[in-house]
Formats: structure tokens, C-alpha cells, sequence
């Protein structure tokens, strides 16, 4: 049985997750992962996927160049049912146990580290030129819908990897399970015409555009936002 990483909803946040993209600065990363991986443990996937209680993480990585971004849609052949169809900006997985981590218990062995081998695995799975010559990857903030039923019980650990320009398209990575989803890279400008369809995109995908993880070319013009009085971002900050 599938074993997946998780930590208690009501561990973090006071069980008050903050919703949509919630960036991080470098420490405020650092502090996050280690607090997540020393708190997290193990525990059967068919369980986790019903027990909003439990948060899975989600290693889920955005590859960028200066003016395009990596962009996939997922086939009926992929485990999660809900997702199909969809196009998405962020590949990534569930976190699995290693070597001498058990399932079912603290895991005390675990460590941040495992969350960018997690991904790295995903990614090497899952695409042709994402190993480990590609850019390195930076930890950027955490994504988080409570609004659908995947939203609830997952969060995505958001990572960024951006290729130079310079680079040639046959550099690029590609999709290697191309049974399970068809992917390539798009200009910015036409990923601003899919945000405004929210029909055609995962949620994560549409609340990552619309933060300008893509990059501000993918985000259209719109009047500014008045900030909620209830939660301000500091708030937020303080409840790590």
C-alpha cells in the first residue's frame, strides 16, 4: 500500500491554512521545511486522500525560461481522477518513504532535504532533461485551495526552475510519460489568454499565474485588489 507524507492541518496556521499562493522569503522557507519535515510522518494514501486532517505536500515545481513556461495536460491514464483534462504549470507528486523511513510513525528522519529529492525524482520520472544536470531549484512559497476536495487535503511545496535563454529548444526538458500526459513549453502571452479561461486550467495552475509565478507577461492588467481586512500577510508570517 501507497504510503504518502503528511503533516496535521491543525499543526500549522493554527489549523487556519492561509489560501491561494502564500510566498515565502528565504528564511521564513528555510524555517517552514524544517518545521514540516520534523513534524510530518507517513500514512496509507487511500486514508490521506479522505481525512482532511491530515495536509499531504506536494513537491511542485514551475520550469520557466525568460518568455515561456513548461505547461502539461493530464491524460485519463494518471491516478487522479479529478485533474483530468486539465492544464497545468506545475509538475511534481506525492512524497514517499526512503530507505529506513517506515510508514505509520514520526519521521524523525526525515529532513528538508528529502522534499527537493522527492521532486527531483517526480521530475525525472516524469520528463526527459529535468535530471540532475538541470538548474537547481528554488523553494518559493506554499500553495494552498481548501475550496475543492483535492485543494483539501494536499498543499503544494512551490518550486521554480529556470532555464537561461541561451539554451535551444532540444535542451529543454520534455515529457517522457507521454501515456499519462502531453506537455511543452508556452509563450507567456498565450498562457494570459488560457488564465482568463478557468475551464481549461487546475486551480493551482490559474492561482500560480495569476501570483506571477509564470511570469508577469502571463498575468493580464487588473485593477488593484483591496487587501482583505481579516488576514493581513503579516498575520500570516507570525503564525510559522
Amino acid at each position: 500500500m501507497e504510503q504518502v507524507f503528511v503533516v496535521h492541518r491543525r499543526g500549522f496556521y493554527g489549523g487556519d491554512w492561509p489560501q491561494g499562493f502564500f510566498a515565502l522569503d528565504a528564511a521564513a522557507a528555510r524555517s517552514l521545511l524544517r518545521d514540516f519535515a520534523a513534524r510530518g510522518q507517513f500514512v496509507p494514501r487511500d486514508q490521506a486522500e479522505e481525512q482532511p486532517a491530515w495536509k499531504q505536500l506536494i513537491p511542485y515545481c514551475v520550469l520557466r525560461t525568460p518568455d515561456s513556461v513548461f505547461c502539461v495536460q493530464r491524460k485519463a491514464a494518471q491516478t487522479e481522477a479529478r485533474l483530468h483534462g486539465k492544464l497545468s504549470i506545475g509538475i511534481g507528486g506525492h512524497i514517499n518513504p526512503e530507505s529506513g523511513q517506515g510508514p505509520d510513525q514520526a519521521s524523525n528522519a526525515f529532513t528538508v532535504s528529502h522534499f527537493e529529492s522527492a521532486l527531483r525524482r517526480e521530475l525525472t520520472e516524469e520528463l526527459h532533461g529535468a535530471d540532475g544536470r538541470s538548474p537547481p531549484a528554488s523553494f518559493c512559497g506554499i500553495l494552498n485551495d481548501d475550496q475543492n476536495p483535492v485543494g483539501r487535503v494536499h498543499t503544494g511545496l512551490v518550486y521554480t526552475i529556470d532555464w537561461p535563454a541561451s539554451r535551444t529548444n532540444a535542451e529543454l526538458p520534455t515529457v517522457r510519460e507521454v501515456s499519462k500526459m502531453s506537455g511543452s513549453f508556452r509563450s507567456l502571452a498565450e498562457m494570459r489568454q488560457l488564465w482568463q479561461d478557468p475551464a481549461h486550467l487546475e486551480s493551482w495552475t490559474r492561482t500560480l499565474v495569476e501570483a506571477g509565478i509564470a511570469g508577469a507577461a502571463a498575468v493580464p492588467q487588473q485593477p488593484e485588489a483591496t487587501p482583505h481586512p481579516s488576514r493581513p500577510a503579516r498575520d500570516l508570517e507570525d503564525s510559522l
